[in-house]
């Protein structure tokens, strides 16, 4: 239950680290270019990071109120949402499309044009 000072001044606690850490051994993985891509990455992964992109930028101001859904399950992010990954039936904006699609599009590696949006245009995330 630590909370420990990451880089930029970023908090959280200490249990959440090892899973930080996987977020940027796969990520980076991805990133290197050599055939590693999003849909390789684990299930269990991709939507254990959805929903913790999901809940950064919960409460956004700058993100319209917005339901992600991969069609199995939904995450709600941006301003008036709980922060608690569930899925708000208020949403302005509901982004759907397959989870490392839905992944890359929240962690900044894909412009989500593949995507389906209804509500509105594809909400611009603020950088991590």
């Amino acid at each position: 239950s630590r909370t420990v000072e990451l880089r930029n001044g970023v908090t959280d606690s200490a249990a959440r680290v090892p899973f930080r850490r996987w977020i940027e051994v796969e990520l980076h993985h991805v990133d290197l270019g050599i055939g590693y891509e999003l849909e390789d990455l684990p299930e269990d992964f991709t939507e254990r990071e959805i929903a913790f992109l999901a809940d950064r930028f919960a409460g956004h101001p700058d993100v319209p109120s917005t339901r992600v859904t991969n069609g199995t399950r939904a995450w709600s992010t941006g301003r008036d949402s709980a922060g608690d990954g569930s899925a708000g039936g208020d949403a302005e904006v509901t982004v759907t499309g397959p989870a490392p699609t839905l992944l890359g599009w929240l962690a900044g590696r894909r412009d989500g044009a593949a995507l389906h949006v209804e509500g509105g245009p594809l909400p611009a995330l603020p950088p991590l």
